[in-house]
């Protein structure tokens, strides 16, 4: 110990020792963080970093070693061939020490690099002895020399130990200061075991100025060694981790200058089917096409592929260079595609929704207008649609329009506009076609749907109609298009479905009108604008008033007081009776409450109402809240409406009976004048109707059915009305056949009963009937 320290403090000057000391450290610290960039890096590149960070290795111990010993107080010389092999073998060994630090994993291979390290360390110190062997007398002990030797070897494995497993920042410092330390530490105890006397006389001309100069050009030499391990190794990390990010991307990326490919991540290669190599001086624009702005095509093997565009300037290798990333957005643009088609089409059918099929009819209507051209627009509407959903369900009736459509894709040509409307309902507009034209191409498509579902196991029965306008002839809008082509299928429907019909202006307009009414009718009751009259209803011998019957009519802001030929079939149809005949029963029985006790009211009652489930509450609600006696009411029921033999029907009538309401057949003798109605259902009384009073001077038969029914009426113990009594002379022909009760003009027009308020059956009206009174038929 006491020679280790004497030859530190005597033997070697603190200066180039510091130096030599500094230069260890750095040279190992670099060595220390390049072998862990082995280990990180990919298999291509390890033997290379191996390599590197070995000669790192080698070339510290070498540089330490030379300025240790210019730091030796003992002037000496070398020999250059010593001092050239005491570097290469340097190297060598410490790339053998790395190379076994990765080759073999774990403990084992860590000891055998740490050992392989001091033996670089120990074979360097050896022969760079040796270099002075000219120069100097060596004599030493060695025993002193293997401790040396096993110093340097134990701060090797150590070192090695410390990077076995994980290769952080401090342990890499720890690293670098065991390696440091087994360099110094061997010096150090095999030069206190020495003994060197200079027996050269040159030796002595190396002054300290010359030691300090050659130390200085060692310094250089190894610095420049470890800043190219250094630079390599910052290199590697920027522009190898640039490079992998660069093809980890999922966009391609190309570098150009001047127009050139400079270089491309393997991306763009794979997109262009060529090698990167391959790429390199060829002109951009003859791969990518199309450009504007930011949007292009590549010329891909595979087809076109349309891309996105960003361009940014950087420099690269000393040069302003273009970078261009190419997103293929093939995808979204497919995506995009299938938005807009959604948006824009029926997802069912595949045809033109209602938007879509507005926007461009509207366009082509608009491009015939101005080259003075004519455009026609069918409306098609499926017949006993509704039909085949509640037999065989939503989905095949989902099937049944694709097939629809499919016929209708079949039978126009390229410059049709096809749209579903909603539900059942098409439309196609046919640019430059006339009527007659537009009604042949109805006839082909007529021919293929016929052709298919007449056949067809589950929509045998399935019909179209089609109605049909034509600009300008019928409107310059779509919008009036579609109504005169409404206005004609629903013509169509009226004269039996299944037929193609043009818009009539005044055929359609009489419709039209009709499906006005259907909608003004809906709020005509809580607008006040129905009312009931009331004609009397006398008896057959004194003619005294036995009830009445009420009279719905219509005081229309426009047409006047309407009666109910007018509006009653509309109002069946549209399914507004249901409203208004509720209506009509509670105004009716509110109004008959305030007469005297014996007389009843008379309420004539629709097949749609008798149908309808709510009729028996209908009944029972009015006559709760008016308080009038069940007993005072009569629903009169026209022959037709139980035509249809139906179970609910019978059991309805059964219950409107049961607290007292009596029934009355009305228009008896119009329409099949069953016996059996009148034996099944519980009628009170039966009424002949008035085409037969009316008929008793020209026509023998009907005063024999007025005989029949009266003598029907009698025996079945119900009470017989006759109607339509108008003059003094048809009531005394009737009168000597006995009737129960009497109606008509005669005995009273039809009146205003609340109040007395006179509001006459000659008020003006839209309808002229030679009828002079309406029932709610």
């Amino acid at each position: 110990m006491f020679q280790l320290v004497s030859c530190i403090t005597e033997q070697h000057n603190w200066l180039l020792l510091l130096v030599a000391v500094c230069v260890c450290s750095a040279g190992n610290l670099a060595g220390v963080f390049m072998l862990s960039r082995a280990r990180q890096c990919v298999r291509a590149h390890r033997n290379l970093w191996l390599a590197v960070a070995g000669t790192v290795f080698g070339g510290t111990i070498w540089a330490t070693h030379f300025i240790a010993m210019l730091s030796y107080s003992i002037p000496v010389s070398y020999r250059l061939v010593e001092t050239g092999l005491s570097i290469v073998v340097a190297i060598t060994v410490s790339c053998l020490a790395t190379f076994a630090s990765l080759c073999s994993r774990g403990r084992q291979g860590a000891v055998v690099a740490g050992i392989l390290l001091g033996l670089a360390i120990a074979t360097m110190h050896a022969i760079g002895l040796s270099a002075i062997g000219s120069s100097a007398l060596i004599e030493g002990d060695w025993a002193t020399q293997m401790a040396a030797w096993m110093l340097g070897g134990a701060f090797g494995v150590g070192a090695m130990l410390v990077l076995v497993h994980r290769m952080t920042g401090g342990r890499l410092i720890l690293a670098a200061l065991l390696i440091v330390g087994a360099v110094c530490s061997h010096h150090m105890v095999s030069m206190s075991g020495l003994d060197i006397v200079p027996h050269s006389e040159a030796a002595r001309t190396l002054t300290f100025v010359d030691r300090v100069g050659i130390a200085v050009g060692v310094c250089i030499v190894s610095s420049l060694l470890i800043a190219t391990g250094v630079a390599a190794l910052f290199f590697d990390r920027h522009l190898t981790d640039v490079k992998g990010l660069a093809n980890a991307t999922f966009e391609a990326v190309v570098m150009t200058r001047a127009g050139r490919i400079v270089h491309a991540n393997v991306r763009f290669a794979a997109l262009m089917g060529r090698a990167v190599t391959e790429l390199k001086s060829q002109v951009l624009s003859d791969f990518l096409i199309d450009r504007q702005g930011s949007r292009g095509v590549l010329k891909s093997p595979d087809g076109p592929v349309p891309v996105e565009i960003v361009e940014g300037i950087i420099e690269f290798r000393g040069r302003e260079t273009s970078v261009l990333g190419l997103r293929d957005i093939s995808e979204r643009l497919e995506a995009n595609r299938q938005l807009v088609h959604l948006a824009s089409h029926d997802p069912l059918t595949g045809l033109l929704n209602r938007r879509s099929f507005s926007s461009r009819s509207e366009e082509a209507i608009a491009e015939a207008a101005a080259g003075g051209n004519e455009v026609s627009l069918l409306t098609f509407d499926l017949d006993r649609f509704k039909s085949i959903n509640d037999v065989h369900g939503h989905a095949q009736g989902d099937v049944i329009l694709q097939q629809v459509a499919d016929v209708l894709n079949a039978s126009f040509d390229d410059g049709a506009i096809l749209g579903r409307m909603g539900g059942d309902e098409f439309s196609v507009l046919l640019p430059g076609r006339q009527t007659f034209e537009a009604q042949q191409a109805a006839s082909v498509f007529f021919t293929n749907f016929k052709s298919l579902f007449d056949a067809h196991d589950k929509a045998g029965a399935l019909g179209v109609s089609v109605g049909i306008a034509t600009s300008p002839e019928h409107g310059l809008e779509l919008k009036q298009l579609q109504n005169n082509a409404d206005a004609a299928l629903y013509r169509a429907k009226s004269q039996g479905k299944g037929r193609i019909c043009a818009f009539d202006r005044f055929l359609d307009q009489q419709l039209r009108t009709r499906r006005r009414l259907e909608e003004e009718l809906r709020g005509a009751a809580e607008s006040g604008q129905l009312f009931l009259l009331y004609q009397p209803i006398v008896e057959a011998v004194s003619g005294e008033p036995r009830g009445y019957e009420a009279l719905l009519r219509w005081r229309h802001p426009t047409y006047g007081v309407l009666s109910p030929a007018v509006f009653i079939g509309a109002a069946e149809e549209s399914g507004s009776i249901l409203e208004i005949g509720k209506w009509v029963l509670e105004e009716a029985c509110r109004q008959a409450v305030t007469w005297n006790d014996r007389l009843f009211v008379a309420v004539n009652v629709s097949a749609r109402q008798l149908f309808s489930s709510d009729l028996i509450e209908h009944v029972t609600t009015a006559l709760n809240i008016s308080g009038l006696s069940a007993d005072r009411l009569e629903l009169e029921i026209t022959e037709t409406s139980l035509l249809e033999d139906r179970a609910d029907v019978a059991a309805c009538l059964e219950a409107l009976t049961a607290p007292g309401v009596k029934l009355v057949m009305d228009d008896y003798g119009s329409g099949y004048s069953s016996i059996t109605n009148l034996r099944r259902f519980p009628f009170h009384k039966v009424k002949i109707d008035r085409s037969y009073v009316a008929a008793l001077d020209e026509d023998p038969v009907a005063e024999v059915v007025i005989d029949c029914a009266l003598a029907l009426g009698k025996s079945l113990g119900l009470t017989v009305v006759v109607e339509g009594i108008e003059t003094e002379a048809q009531r005394t022909r009737v009168a000597d056949k006995a009737p129960h009760q009497l109606q008509g003009f005669l005995f009273g027009r039809p009146e205003v009963m609340e109040g007395k308020i006179s509001v006459s059956e000659n008020e003006p009206s839209a309808t002229h009937t030679p009828r002079p009174a309406f029932t709610m038929r």
